[in-house]
């Protein structure tokens, strides 16, 4: 993968919406877990390969930064873009991509290669780990998102 994936369109289901008559914000995260389960088949960290049950990957840490509501109807796709790869674990950032072009929320996490015996963090294969050098290598070209690494605040 070469340069920044995007998922297919994804469209909001109805029990999702809440009471304020948009997404509930838990369901930005199935959105952009989606949207991240569809780029790691790009790395060989898809079903095919955690359904065997020796290994699959955990979430150790995601933020997500909502700027826009989404409504029922509405139609988005999530970004994936690498921003650090180490032996055991990717840090990342996303975008939820509105069907007009517009951004609805930024999620930024990281994501843990885990030996399911233990569980445990554990090495990545060789093969998937150069694919992840390699998708690295080619998003590091990217400028780095102004809101990546951003404290969480208050705005005075």
């Amino acid at each position: 993968m070469t340069d920044i994936f995007l998922s297919p369109p994804m469209q909001i289901n109805p029990d999702w919406i809440d009471q304020n008559g948009h997404l509930n914000m838990a369901y930005y995260g199935v959105l952009f877990d989606t949207g991240v389960d569809e780029a790691c088949k790009e790395f060989g960290l898809g079903w095919d390969y955690t359904s065997q049950g020796t290994h699959t990957t955990y979430s150790a840490e995601f933020r997500i930064r909502y700027l826009q509501e989404l409504h029922l109807g509405s139609t988005v796709r999530a970004s994936f873009r690498l921003l650090d790869v180490g032996p055991k674990a990717y840090h990342f950032c996303q975008e939820l991509i509105h069907e007009d072009g517009w951004i609805s929320a930024t999620g930024e996490g990281i994501s843990l290669h885990i030996d399911q015996s233990g569980p445990r963090v554990a090495p990545y294969p060789e093969a998937i780990k150069a694919k992840l050098d390699a998708t690295l290598a080619a998003h590091s070209k990217l400028p780095v998102p102004d809101w990546v690494g951003l404290p969480m605040k208050l705005r005075k």
